[in-house]
């Protein structure tokens, strides 16, 4: 049984994480699988799955990496390719188009229903149409949520007893006990805690402005957690509205659970998702939650908000009074006994066991078990 799952890089997403998860769960579950990126660079470079089990197939760019791969694919011959990813999936359908032998699966992390100028550039040019003829004889398509697993089906004209729902783990460590010291003076006051990458999708200036027209400034401290292009203008917007003293942008920490752990509240400011493993490692740590309520994910790891405040997408006051509520403490935390039954689902146990069986019934050419592919909405 041999697998290759094929990823662009080793960045620090989600996407990437669950990845490595699988490539380690499969091994430990006696299949081959190797861990293949079309260019071996980012902060997950040093994770030890990829170096005793990884292929960097060294290409200019994952969009020019169609060459390496196909060499890979024919010298290997793997019995089924797991692309990650968006340009990873592509790249692989493109591939799958000369090897009829090659049985291909698809691995779906990020909202298919988002404005056409938020999509990956590919589609926000022409569409899903490319897509939905590259994918029309995949073997599986994977989503990491039951409303994405709907969009995929829609979006790609899947037949829905290919898509599969297997939702994300969560991590399978105990949480580092401590913040990094360097940060303890955040936490003299209240801190309402974000994490993520600082991306347009994350809406982080949605979220800084929130916090100020609500007057939370005056209450708390603003800790967003997460690298990316948006750094600069996210500190500018801090200080043009005078609050750059209550506003935190320490950069990639390995573990937020610590920092969720102190703090008065998580809020997710998304426009959208697919599935925000953060709500779930919040609620591990008994930490208040508040998110929008945008495709896909927040839903659903809130227990259709049983566990958390669902807020209406762009809700800039909703937010605002969900952080003064959790900056005062009148927040009502759930039941703890539901939020553990709640988190049993996503046990990286659990979600392995799922993975195992969907990849040995692909590699067997067997229908994929109903156990294994959880219901659709």
């Amino acid at each position: 049984m041999s697998v290759a799952i094929f990823l662009p890089s080793l960045a620090g997403g989600g996407a990437e994480r669950i990845a490595l998860f699988v490539t380690e769960r499969l091994r430990a579950a006696g299949i081959d699988a190797r861990l293949v990126v079309a260019r071996a660079t980012g902060a997950l470079i040093d994770a030890p799955v990829y170096r005793t089990h990884g292929v960097d197939l060294r290409a200019p760019n994952e969009l020019l990496s169609l060459p390496a791969l196909s060499r890979y694919l024919d010298r290997e011959r793997p019995e089924l390719l797991f692309a990650f990813v968006h340009s990873a999936k592509i790249i692989a359908g493109i591939a799958k188009q000369r090897r009829p032998w090659l049985r291909l699966a698809i691995s779906v992390h990020n909202a298919l229903d988002v404005p056409r100028r938020a999509r990956f550039w590919p589609r926000a040019l022409f569409g899903y149409a490319p897509e939905r003829w590259l994918y029309r004889d995949v073997v599986a398509a994977h989503a990491v949520s039951h409303d994405l697993a709907a969009q995929v089906i829609r979006r790609f004209a899947l037949p829905p007893q290919h898509v599969h729902t297997i939702y994300n783990p969560l991590p399978d460590r105990p949480a580092a006990g401590a913040i990094d010291p360097a940060h303890e003076d955040i936490f003299a006051r209240p801190v309402i805690v974000n994490a993520g990458r600082l991306v347009a999708q994350k809406d982080q200036r949605m979220l800084i402005d929130s916090f100020c027209q609500a007057g939370v400034a005056a209450q708390a401290n603003l800790l967003i957690l997460g690298e990316g292009p948006l750094r600069p203008a996210l500190l500018a917007q801090a200080r043009a509205l005078g609050v750059a003293d209550r506003i935190f942008l320490p950069g990639f920490v390995r573990d937020v659970r610590p920092y969720m752990a102190r703090a008065a509240g998580f809020v997710l400011s998304s426009r959208n998702e697919g599935f925000a493993l953060v709500i779930a490692e919040a609620l591990s740590m008994h930490c208040p939650v508040a998110s929008f309520d945008c495709p896909s994910g927040p839903r659903e790891l809130l227990a259709d908000g049983a566990l958390g405040q669902l807020i209406a997408p762009g809700d800039a006051a909703g937010l605002g009074a969900a952080m003064r509520a959790m900056a005062a403490g009148t927040v009502v935390r759930p039941p703890a006994e539901a939020v553990a039954a709640h988190l049993r689902q996503f046990d990286p146990a659990v979600i392995a066991d799922q993975y195992v069986t969907l990849v040995r019934s692909l590699l067997s050419h067997a229908a994929p078990s109903p156990l294994q592919s959880h219901r659709l909405p």
